[in-house]
């Protein structure tokens, strides 16, 4: 089952719009009538604020995509955020490993690029939606902080 939320820009980093359940066809009626562009400029004007954000996480496996989008009115692109299980050494590599939410964000500018890895995603093609991800331009990783 897939769920999803929406930050919008200039709000609390903490605050979310929960949704609740989703497809791939209705998410993107949501992804397409988003207001990208009156969104950036409401978060430029809030410094400190969060970036527009639309984000789906399926409850049943933990993975997580989401896209975001930064930038002017005229320039712009795309954040795209995929979470995931990876195994953690514990402090200097000994004992036991545990399961952490990693986070990897890459940037585009294609909006085209960014529903075929939502498409891709909600089919539930992970390891074909981490490799073509991953061509893109990274821009970090870490462990994900609001699981």
């Amino acid at each position: 089952m897939f769920t999803y939320d929406v930050q919008y820009g200039g709000d609390p980093l903490d605050k979310y719009d929960i949704k609740g359940q989703t497809d791939y066809e209705n998410f993107i009626l949501v992804f397409e009538s988003f207001p990208w562009l009156d969104e950036i400029e409401r978060s430029n004007a809030s410094p400190g604020g969060c970036s527009p954000t639309l984000s789906v996480k399926n409850i049943t496996d933990k993975k997580g995509l989401w896209a975001s989008m930064a930038g002017g009115r005229n320039n712009n692109g795309y954040l795209l955020g995929y979470v995931y299980l990876k195994p953690k050494k514990s402090l200097l590599g000994l004992g036991k490993e545990k399961m952490i939410n990693w986070l990897e964000i890459y940037l585009t500018a294609d909006k085209q690029q960014v529903k075929e890895f939502f498409k891709i995603y909600f089919n539930k093609n992970y390891d074909q939606l981490h490799a073509e991800i991953r061509k893109l331009e990274i821009f970090g990783e870490t462990e994900e902080q609001n699981p």
